[in-house]
């Protein structure tokens, strides 16, 4: 659902205010005037006359010039509020989905979309920016601000990215056989592949979104990691579009891990679809041995990033455990100890951005550095008023249990040993939990693809550059009168500067280690670390990616068709009707995801349109 404005305002948008552990930090846009050169500018000011029409896209080169223009004056002046932080939620400058609409203001003013394509002067968008109040800091110069009302006017078109060949599925596991040839016999069982090939082969994915791709699936592997070493997948083709990891690079060796991903995966298949395939698969299973072959040659990356991240394979793969008690046993901490010896540091806060209600946030040190511990609340009454019962939890033998609050819940993130950050979310008994109850934190951009916090997804999603800014209102604001009591509140609640420095501390190193992941999937040069923090979270970009309909290109792309016209034409002559994939023939049709995802037998849609194509045969783990 895309957010609805109530009006223009009469001056600028404010940002979102709110902070601590789930909502993002208030930071000033980076600003930038975009510098135009002569030939940007007399293209878009014709880019309303179609030239030069590509017969293969129908994209007229003028309006895609206009396009990459515009799309970089939003990038440059607009992403940072509008797309990393999110300032209004769910608007990505850069997502046209988010942007783009065709339903005209409705006669109260209200809006549905920001961009009615053809139509500026309908478009809040360009309303905002022509009044000047959008970017808050420094208005767009004169030329472009004409550069968006022309690309507005024009149909708001997108960048697409033609020069990119397409690689067929033979040429896949021509380079996974290649690779594994070359490696030793006894290693090999280890070895495991993840493709970016049918995104690659989608040509309305651009260059910049295929390297938040390649960016997501090293952090993701990697925040799930038990190794000491960020180790990111190496690309084992040109185009980087196949990935190898090594299972003992993550801890993820063992019998079951990689298995119990497998049992999710739905578009396993063995190719049928010509000799030279299957003669490269069966190459594959000799090179592995028939004992460690699973079947699967590769799994897809946006699949893995888009699930592995989330309950139950983000338990598996990270290890996190069923209870807290024995998180606290394996990485040092002792909370009650901490308590009484003084030895922890609180904030508590009156809101989170997830949360209506009280949180306590508790510092430990732990065997692998940082270990932050959240208590969350049901209710602000009672022993949910943290100003009166800031000293909880209830445990044994705790002297000040007349003013201990009692939780509903709470968030643990902590210190990976290479140094990334892994999450968990228990109730008030300590239990493991796949996700928060909604009456108590919720995320609003619905990352998850609704508006529960997932463990994991959710989390990296909202502390995507590490712990975020809280300020806490305990140690001023107590209401407790017992003497050792308030002095206890004194000595557990330090003084806002301290709880910075050790806010900030955690946020560089978690940095560090982002940076190691990343930077180069990225493109990042190493003398500009800023620059990560102009990029969106990587893995949740490529989930909500991964969410949306597939349209007639995406189907073809992950079946390996390259002519979308041959499949239109199976779909119109073939039991793809009877499968639900008839709406991919019409024009502007699409499959949900899920659907295409799901499976009713022992096989998914997918792989049922494989087969039906004879593209290859379902395999079933």
């Amino acid at each position: 659902m895309k957010p609805t404005i109530a009006m223009i305002p009469s001056g600028p948008l404010l940002p979102m205010i709110g902070v601590v552990m789930c909502s993002f930090a208030s930071m000033p846009a980076n600003i930038q005037a975009h510098e135009n050169n002569a030939e940007a500018l007399d293209t878009a000011h014709e880019a309303t006359v179609l030239v030069s029409t590509n017969a293969e896209t129908g994209v007229s080169e003028g309006s895609a010039e206009l396009a990459k223009n515009a799309l970089h004056i939003l990038r440059q002046n607009c992403h940072r509020c509008h797309g990393v932080e999110f300032k209004i939620d769910k608007m990505n400058v850069l997502d046209r989905d988010s942007l783009v609409g065709d339903v005209r203001p409705s006669a109260d003013g209200d809006r549905d979309v920001y961009v009615i394509p053809g139509d500026a002067e309908s478009s809040l968008l360009w309303n905002v920016i022509d009044d000047e109040h959008m970017p808050p800091k420094k208005p767009l110069a004169d030329d472009d601000k004409q550069i968006i009302r022309k690309w507005i006017d024009a149909g708001a078109p997108w960048e697409t990215d033609n020069s990119r060949e397409f690689i067929d599925d033979v040429d896949v596991l021509r380079q996974i056989s290649r690779h594994l040839f070359d490696i030793r016999k006894d290693e090999r069982k280890f070895q495991r592949y993840l493709t970016l090939t049918h995104i690659h082969n989608n040509r309305s994915v651009t260059d910049r979104d295929m390297r938040i791709y390649r960016a997501a699936l090293s952090k993701a592997v990697n925040s799930m990691s038990d190794q000491a070493t960020i180790k990111p997948p190496t690309p084992i083709d040109d185009a980087k579009t196949i990935y190898n990891i090594d299972l003992r690079h993550y801890g993820w060796q063992e019998f079951g891990t990689w298995e119990a991903v497998l049992e999710q995966y739905p578009f396993g298949i063995k190719p049928q679809s010509s000799i030279e395939a299957l003669e490269i698969y069966e190459k594959i299973e000799e090179l592995y041995g028939s004992a460690n072959f699973d079947g699967v040659t590769s799994i897809r990356a946006d699949w893995f990033v888009a699930n592995a991240t989330r309950p139950p394979l983000y338990h598996t793969l990270t290890g996190i455990p069923e209870k807290l008690s024995t998180l606290l046993e394996r990485v040092g901490v002792d909370v009650e100890k901490n308590f009484r010896l003084n030895t922890s540091r609180r904030a508590g806060l009156f809101e989170s951005g997830v949360s209506g209600q009280n949180r306590l946030i508790e510092y430990h040190s732990s065997t692998n550095g940082t270990f932050w511990l959240s208590y969350d609340f049901d209710r602000n009454a009672g022993r949910g008023n943290l100003a009166r019962f800031p000293l909880g939890p209830k445990f044994e033998d705790n002297e000040f249990d007349a003013e201990a609050f009692e939780h509903a819940g709470g968030e643990i993130i902590f210190n990976l040993p290479n140094g990334l950050h892994a999450y968990m979310l228990v109730d008030g008994e300590g239990n493991r939990i796949d996700e928060g109850p909604v009456n108590i934190v919720w995320d609003s951009l619905n990352i998850s693809g609704s508006p529960l916090i997932v463990n994991g997804l959710s989390c990296m999603s909202c502390h995507k550059h590490g712990m975020l800014d809280f300020t806490d209102f305990v140690r001023e604001g107590t209401a407790v009168q017992n003497p050792q009591a308030r002095r206890k509140v004194q000595e557990l609640f330090p003084e806002q500067s301290e709880l910075d420095r050790a806010r900030e501390s955690t946020k560089q190193n978690y940095l560090q280690h982002l940076w190691r992941a990343v930077a180069g999937e990225l493109e990042l040069s190493p003398n500009d670390r800023d620059a990560l923090l102009g990029f969106e979270e990587p893995i949740s970009r490529v989930t909500q990616l991964y969410a949306k309909n597939l349209d007639l290109e995406a189907a073809a792309c992950e079946l390996g068709i390259e002519d979308t016209d041959l499949l239109r034409n199976q779909v119109f002559s073939g039991r793809l009707v009877e499968l639900g994939l008839g709406p991919l023939a019409l024009e502007g049709g699409t499959v949900k995801r899920a659907f295409w995802d799901s499976a009713e037998t022992t096989s998914s849609v997918f792989q049922e349109a494989a087969s039906s194509l004879r593209i290859g045969t379902p395999i079933s783990n």
